[in-house]
């Protein structure tokens, strides 16, 4: 089996998940808000780009990796296709039981972030507190950082550039699916203390 890592670093490298690209993901699928991933990928498909095109992707980042890598044009297309669909719609999911919990616990008036600043800074959430200072959330599963993802995409870089360029604190907070089942609980449930603390 090809190790992840090569996939998802070329495909990083070589832009192929960018909005110009394939779209923004999130700010597409929050519009739709499906029920199901078939529901997603079908829309998609019918709305955005359809498979000939994602096929050419598929080809361009097929060519960009070395040879040597033994990777083939079939494992580049499941991986782009298991990126932009399951693992977009389940993060969908993720997303949305996080946001109500976070508005339950920390603040009601937490509210998902521009689709600009989850493309440049990986923001997913923000709120801005009793002394106009703003914070930013970020989610993220437990999983990216036992893949090493987080030395591939600079998540530390683009942290450090929201807070810089807006003037905002930032924070990750982490995840995982309770045993046998799809809900979420914070495996870094210190973090909303730190939430908290800016908020209020």
């Amino acid at each position: 089996m090809v190790n992840e890592r090569i996939l998802n670093n070329y495909y990083n490298i070589g832009g192929f998940n960018k909005p110009v690209r394939i779209g923004y993901m999130m700010k597409m699928i929050r519009d739709l808000s499906p029920l199901t991933e078939d529901e997603w990928k079908i829309w998609y498909f019918t709305n955005v780009h359809d498979e000939a095109y994602l096929d050419t992707i598929v080809r361009e980042m097929h060519q960009s990796i070395p040879e040597n890598y033994r990777v083939s044009v079939f494992d580049c297309k499941q991986y782009i296709y298991d990126v932009m669909f399951r693992r977009t719609f389940q993060g969908y999911n993720k997303e949305n039981q996080a946001l109500k919990i976070l508005r339950e616990v920390v603040s009601p008036l937490i509210q998902e972030a521009p689709k600009e600043w989850d493309t440049d800074y990986f923001i997913d959430f923000f709120a801005i507190g009793q002394n106009n200072n703003l914070v930013g959330i970020q989610l993220k599963p437990e999983t990216f950082y036992f893949g090493h993802y987080q030395y591939i995409v600079d998540i530390k870089g683009k942290m450090r550039a929201f807070c810089q360029q807006q003037n905002a604190t930032a924070f990750v907070l982490k995840y995982k699916s309770t045993s046998g089942n799809d809900i979420i609980e914070f495996s870094n449930p210190e973090v909303i203390n730190e939430i908290k603390k800016q908020l209020y």
